[in-house]
């Protein structure tokens, strides 16, 4: 195979393994995997996205022990191709994920759950009648330390129907669409993962969830030495002074990451976030969701966050213990009216809402915002096969 760009090589290995299909690429065996979670699958036996079959296992997970829950099946039409020479550094496709990996995160999206690959348990030939070879050489069942009061409580059960429309419309978007996703999808798991061991590591890995895709959306369309003319009109026109366009296009590059985070972060959140949960604690104890609120809500844990990464100032303890539960629903927020800590305190309004709240908000928006993705134009995803 001469030319791997054509196979999108920096591309989700889960995304790439359509297409290798689409493009036809001929079967070259198969390969099973198990995902694990200490939330259980219902609903039917098995769930259909070519090339991949999703079953689920019937694991039994328990409070403190996860449980393999579903086993994905890949019918790999992965193609051989050259090594080009490495000029640059290139990190443009980069998700340090396998690729059952990669599917656990976007599946723990869309349920809501914990889930983690534990690696291959069968590999599978070419040829049609082969059985398959069981293999646990490469596996591992994950590490996770459950709480016996959890932070950030997910549910016992998850419905395994609805995940093959979700992976079809994750298979269908374009590569940078694809990636985008998958490393938001990636920082949402992981903060459920720790959420009951380190609280403070969710709250920021939540927010990096968003600042994800709020990024992506602040790029569609817009060439990053124009956003920099926008944002920072005086640094463009002193570098055109110094350099002309090539200097500020390379600028550009370097920094469109950190122009106006904080802004993109809040219209993301804006544009979509979810509406409130079906089920609610008392009035007393729920988060206010207009959005006049619910924005001075979440531009507090913003704040929050930042005081975290730059100043080294922790998370208030409120935030970072287990919520109450009054009426129907665990509390949105904490519903004191002061806490105090060590040397430090908090009044009410300086407590904006529980890890699991904005979970729920992160989670919606990185939902809402997948499924307004259009799907790649066919002649992006089918470039002509090389020979």
């Amino acid at each position: 195979m001469s030319d791997p760009e054509k196979f999108n090589v920096s591309a989700p290995w889960s995304w790439n393994a359509r297409h290798f299909v689409d493009r036809g690429c001929p079967r070259t065996g198969g390969f099973e995997f198990l995902l694990y979670s200490d939330s259980g699958a219902t609903g039917g036996l098995e769930a259909s996205c070519p090339p991949y079959v999703l079953t689920n296992c019937l694991g039994q997970p328990a409070h403190d022990r996860l449980a393999p829950v579903i086993a994905v099946y890949l019918d790999d039409h992965s193609p051989d191709f050259d090594v080009q020479p490495m000029e640059k550094t290139d990190t443009e496709g980069w998700l340090n994920l396998s690729l059952d990996d990669e599917i656990a995160c976007l599946i723990s999206v869309v349920a809501g759950v914990r889930l983690r690959a534990g690696g291959p348990v069968r590999r599978f030939t070419a040829e049609s009648t082969d059985r398959g070879t069981p293999g646990f050489y490469a596996h591992r069942v994950p590490d996770w330390t459950a709480a016996t009061r959890p932070i950030y409580p997910t549910p016992q059960h998850f419905p395994l129907e609805p995940l093959a429309d979700w992976m079809n419309r994750y298979l269908a978007l374009d590569r940078e669409d694809a990636v985008t996703l998958v490393r938001a999808a990636h920082q949402f798991r992981d903060a459920l993962w720790v959420a009951d061991t380190d609280p403070e590591l969710a709250w920021l890995l939540l927010v990096s969830a968003v600042e994800v895709i709020a990024g992506r959306e602040a790029l569609k369309n817009v060439a990053p030495a124009e956003l920099l003319q926008q944002e920072m009109p005086t640094l463009a026109e002193q570098l055109l002074e110094a350099g002309g366009n090539t200097h500020l296009e390379a600028v550009a590059e370097q920094l469109v990451a950190i122009v106006r985070a904080t802004a993109r972060f809040m219209a993301c959140m804006d544009k979509y976030r979810p509406g409130p949960p079906e089920i609610r604690p008392e009035e007393y104890a729920q988060v206010d969701w207009e959005w006049v609120r619910l924005k001075k809500a979440t531009n507090q844990v913003y704040r929050y966050r930042s005081e975290r990464l730059h100043a080294g100032v922790p998370f208030p303890q409120p935030m970072c213990y287990p919520p109450m539960t009054s009426g129907a629903a665990l509390d949105e927020r904490p519903s004191t009216r002061a806490a105090a800590a060590g040397n430090s305190s908090w009044i009410a309004k300086d407590l904006p809402m529980h890890l699991h709240t904005f979970g729920y908000i992160v989670r919606g928006a990185l939902l809402n915002w997948w499924r307004s993705l259009p799907a790649a134009a066919p002649e992006a995803l089918n470039p002509d096969t090389p020979g």
